[in-house]
């Protein structure tokens, strides 16, 4: 399944709900398992039960466990298949696409880790002045640092450069996003705690980074401003992306492809990174676990720039494509 959160217009202001992409259109979730429960119980019951069992909000509908996805396409099936188009009190089931705005997939995360699991592209940042290193062979640890969860945006929203800085850049990354969860978990738990997956771009701005970080903190500020960690356009269900290495990623500026990837060459999986994540913490559904950038994946890495008004699209196969444009300035 393609599931995204999104806001719909309302006399009272855009009301936030979790949708299922189909070729009919986007299926607002909650009011599917309505419409659905309505065929055996009175329609104040049938939409109670539904916003229990299929929340509209991410983080809900992610704690809900694996039953909530059995739920919502149970529901999508059965609407879909009869033509039923509203609920009884008239909320309707099928929207077109621009008669709503994409959200990140999870607007406000618990938690973002940002690892990092390519090791040319440290190298890069570091004949490039970033003081970073790459671990020792045989070491356990993977490098990560935690991310804004304030500072989620998704589709469409303008990369604004900061006033404090001078240079903007992004990077293309895969990010896993966390269902249930859990603690201390191996890794084959781990692979079994993830729910789905999504594109990040974790928007930089280079000048700032590099003068923190040699103070062997960080990044902070070069990579801690509003709308800085973007996700979407959907989170694809773990079924439907299936395998996770092996996966085409790709940078695109004004539909010029700069560069271009494979999740294969990962040095390790997205389960390794959440189980050493999970050491001696409990992880939250809707906790993000990125991939980090790949050798190629920003404009730093290529020795080339963005400018204000340049179009950024990074492509990922099975998860879509992720559009956002710098900001005039």
């Amino acid at each position: 399944m393609r599931l995204c959160s999104f806001a719909v217009a309302t006399p009272l202001g855009p009301l936030r709900r979790i949708g299922l992409a189909t070729p009919q259109g986007m299926l607002d979730a909650t009011a599917a398992r309505a419409a659905f429960l309505e065929r055996r119980l009175p329609a104040t019951a049938a939409q109670r039960i539904a916003a229990a069992e299929v929340p509209p909000d991410m983080l809900a509908f992610l704690g809900t466990g694996p039953l909530a996805m059995e739920w919502l396409a149970e529901a999508a099936e059965a609407v879909l298949g009869a033509g039923t188009t509203a609920t009884a009190d008239g909320q309707t089931l099928l929207h077109e696409p621009d008669a709503i705005t994409l959200l990140a997939p999870v607007p406000r995360p618990p938690g973002i880790a940002c690892f990092v699991t390519w090791k040319a592209h440290i190298e890069e940042a570091a004949a490039k002045g970033f003081a970073l290193k790459w671990p020792e062979p045989g070491s356990e640890i993977r490098p990560y640092y935690k991310a804004n969860p304030d500072a989620v945006a998704g589709p469409g929203t303008p990369l604004q450069l900061p006033g404090y800085a001078a240079a903007l850049d992004v990077e293309c990354e895969m990010a896993a996003i966390v269902g249930l969860g859990g603690k201390d978990l191996t890794p084959e738990e781990a692979a079994s705690a993830i729910a789905g997956y999504c594109i990040f771009n974790d928007v930089s701005v280079r000048d700032i980074q590099k003068r923190e970080m040699a103070f062997g903190l960080g990044p902070t500020k070069g990579k801690d401003q509003d709308a800085g960690n973007i996700l979407g356009p959907w989170l694809v269900t773990a079924d439907e992306v299936g395998n996770p290495r092996g996966l085409r990623m790709s940078l695109h500026v004004n539909n010029e492809e700069w560069s271009t990837y494979n999740t294969a060459k990962m040095e390790w999986s997205f389960a390794e990174l959440l189980a050493y994540l999970s050491r001696g913490q409990t992880v939250l559904p809707g906790q993000v676990v990125t991939s980090g950038s790949y050798p190629g994946g920003s404009a730093m890495d290529l020795g080339r720039s963005l400018k204000p008004g340049d179009l950024v699209e990074l492509r990922i196969d099975r998860l879509g494509s992720l559009l956002n444009q710098i900001a005039p300035a």
